[in-house]
């Protein structure tokens, strides 16, 4: 039956009234006039799909599907149909069919760029990153002023590592529309992720000038200030993003581990806490917030040992089933085999193989333990496996390389490819030389790739994970009773980790001077004896806690006439110094009495700066570990305080290694009197500078050989 011309009439009066009310705004009385005009003319296609369009517009994609169908059931070469039925069915999550009416829709009508640019979108949310470049290209093709396709074609391109592109499109945008925030912002984070830190700032503060309360863009400028090594800058602005959005964990985080690279462990520890109330599932949150507690005056041995037990899930969820193989059942049991069992180690048929898993194979404290132990250990016995997790190579590299049987780069590999490499390698014990710190790939160890799997020598306390067999410590380190240190401590340090225990009968380490060590000894003249006594310490800024300066400006009283000299990456900010500076003269240490030496260009020349230091100060709660090892290969006694826990017992493990474990003392007035010795000595000409240096050459510290034989018996136990 055939509409009457003055219902068809009306109709096209209501569509009319209906774009008027859809151009101001008024999707409810435009909606309302279609209804009316479908009523009147219930297959004019044109009402069908702006009705459904307005659906879609208000959330409503289901009531959208069968107008749409209906047009394209009317009309099956109206481009628009077609469109908006694809974008109905994509909100709807049915990407697949989305796709193809868009698609048809595209073939209907090639240059109409608003088509071309809805299929992009849809491909995306299909996942089909490559055709939705096409696609918004194609849109930018028809219509270069197209700001919309542009934006997104650079999100995209930035996706695939097409930076020149990205940077291309993002500014393209930014010609059209120099008010287009979100585009200066992603501009501003491709910037950042190309280390281009001056020109990210400048976008950055472009973005604040119109919005001054936009955390993102606050936090943008807090990173690119820190690339820029203005730290102080860098905090300060961390600090204001994380006032402007208190829900947001990702800036909390950004702003603890600022803290904690200037020294502020205690507030680091609190903004990590923070971030995990934020989100409980942040695994590098959890991850740095157990590193930092191993810095904290506040945190006792026990604190850290809950902590670490707590936030080990999350620090690294488990990726693979919890049961253990033979060889690690019979390890944690503390047994070397089981009634019945047949399993034997593999020792007895070949080589046992050993896997090391380290982003810092390069110039490293890492590197600098690992290396003797490889270069000594019997290749008759061993066959070693290095899987680095860094792109940095250097000379350091170098000789880590010609010292392994075989060498992996697993930076390119996701855990579970790394874990199956390894467990293809047929590995016997597994090594972790990184813990928590940077770069770490725990979560390959969390795979299982290999029967037996331990913790040493990067990370100073348990690491919390099922999936990490032992700990490599030694006696003095980890004492099974307070009365096997060397020195008595002040309390049991404590041992409830997650892992067993495995003590070598010697340093856990074994330290080999660096090559740029006889420069450096060769920049060493003659010191003034008059001069004023010299301390030093070379100790990274996360070290020198509330502990540690009282601890060392007891000893500038009690040597009066003293100089303290630190060397650290962050002193050169104005407010670390300031902050320093305050610290000590609350213990009544003047100003005049510190010095602060800049990063030197080379290791030796790094080295040589001890020649003007008499005596070096160790940290507490966290000891240093290669600084001390450093001063010693310089001639420079190391006194240290014994403490409750690993990170602070290294210090009397390293000393008796070297011959000197009087210098380790368990007691803050204790530490005051040794330094006062100790300048003293050097006062009087007793201690000679030169005849350290030949001892400590000469030390188990040094001795690779035993070391490696030690570590034979040990990890032997284990296979």
């Amino acid at each position: 039956m055939s509409k009457s011309p003055a219902a068809m009439a009306q109709a096209v009066a209501l569509v009319a009234r209906a774009a008027e009310a859809w151009r101001s705004g008024d999707l409810a009385q435009a909606e309302a006039l279609l209804v009316q005009a479908r009523q009147l003319d219930p297959k004019r296609t044109e009402v069908l799909v702006t009705l459904g369009m307005i659906h879609i517009s208000a959330g409503r994609p289901a009531e959208a599907l069968p107008l749409l169908r209906r047009a394209v059931s009317l009309r099956p070469a109206l481009a628009v149909a077609h469109g908006n039925l694809g974008l109905a069915l994509s909100a709807l999550g049915q990407h697949r069919e989305a796709v193809t009416s868009l698609t048809r829709a595209v073939r209907l009508a090639p240059g109409d760029a608003q088509l071309h640019y809805n299929l992009g979108t849809v491909l995306h949310a299909s996942g089909d990153a490559s055709g939705a470049r096409i696609e918004f290209a194609a849109a930018i093709a028809i219509d270069p002023a197209f700001t919309e396709a542009l934006f997104n074609l650079g999100n995209l391109l930035r996706e695939a590592g097409a930076v020149d592109e990205a940077e291309r499109a993002y500014r393209t945008v930014l010609g059209l529309r120099a008010d287009d925030l979100p585009a200066r912002l992603n501009l501003a984070g491709l910037l950042l992720s190309a280390s281009r830190f001056a020109e990210a700032l400048e976008c950055c503060e472009q973005v604040l000038a119109s919005a001054p309360g936009l955390a993102i863009a606050q936090n943008g400028r807090a990173n690119a200030l820190h690339g820029l090594e203005r730290f102080d800058e860098a905090l300060e602005a961390f600090t204001r993003a994380a006032a402007l959005d208190l829900d947001s964990a990702q800036i909390r985080y950004n702003l603890a581990n600022q803290q904690l690279r200037l020294g502020l462990t205690e507030p680091a520890i609190e903004s990590f806490r923070r971030t995990l109330a934020l989100d409980p599932t942040h695994a590098q949150a959890a991850q740095n917030l157990l590193l930092a507690l191993n810095y904290a005056d506040r945190a006792t041995g026990d604190e850290i040992a809950g902590a670490c037990r707590h936030w080990a899930p999350v620090a690294v969820p488990a990726a693979a089933p919890a049961a253990l193989t033979a060889a690690g059942q019979r390890f944690r049991a503390g047994v070397t085999g089981a009634p019945g069992e047949t399993v034997q180690p593999r020792l007895s048929a070949s080589r046992l193989r050993l896997g090391f898993v380290s982003a810092d194979l390069r110039l490293h404290s890492v590197a600098s333990f690992l290396l003797p132990l490889l270069e000594s250990l019997d290749p008759g016995r061993f066959e070693v496996f290095c899987y680095a997790n860094q792109s940095i190579q250097d000379g350091m590299t170098q000789r880590l390389q010609a010292a392994s049987s075989v060498w992996r780069d697993i930076l390119p590999l996701d855990d579970r490819a790394a874990a199956r490499m390894i467990a293809e390698d047929a590995i016997d014990l597994l090594v972790d030389l990184s813990g928590y710190t940077a770069g770490h790939r725990l979560g390959v160890f969390a795979y299982r790739p290999a029967p037996v799997q331990v913790s040493w020598l990067g990370y100073p306390a348990s690491t919390g994970q099922p999936f990490i067999d032992a700990r490599i410590v030694d006696a003095i380190t980890d004492p099974a009773d307070p009365s096997d240190a060397i020195e008595p401590a002040h309390r049991a340090p404590d041992t409830r980790g997650s892992e067993r225990l495995l003590r070598l009968d010697r340093c856990f380490v074994c330290y080999q001077p660096s090559a740029d060590l006889t420069e450096a000894i060769q920049a060493v003249v003659a010191r003034d004896p008059r001069a004023p006594l010299v301390f030093g310490s070379f100790n990274n800024l996360a070290k020198l806690s509330e502990s540690t300066i009282a601890l060392w400006s007891a000893a500038l009283v009690a040597v009066p006439g003293s100089r303290l000299v630190l060397k650290a990456a962050g002193t050169e900010q104005a407010g670390v110094r300031i902050r320093l500076l305050a610290a000590f003269a609350s213990h009544g240490v003047l100003p005049e009495r510190l010095r602060f030496l800049p990063r030197a260009p080379t290791l030796a020349a790094h080295l040589a700066c001890y020649a003007d230091v008499d005596i070096a100060l160790d940290s507490y709660p966290y000891h240093g570990t290669t600084t001390s090892c450093e001063a010693l290969t310089m001639g420079v006694p190391v006194v240290s305080l014994i403490g409750d826990r690993h990170a602070s017992r290294v210090g009397a493990s390293l000393l008796a290694a070297a011959g000197t474990p009087q210098w380790a003392v368990d007691t803050h007035a204790a530490f005051a009197g040794r330094v006062a010795e100790l300048a003293e000595d050097i006062r009087s000409g007793c201690f000679v500078r030169s005849a350290l240096q030949q001892q400590i050459k000469a030390s188990s510290l040094c001795d690779a050989g035993a070391f490696a034989r030690a570590f034979t018996q040990a990890v032997i136990k284990l296979a």
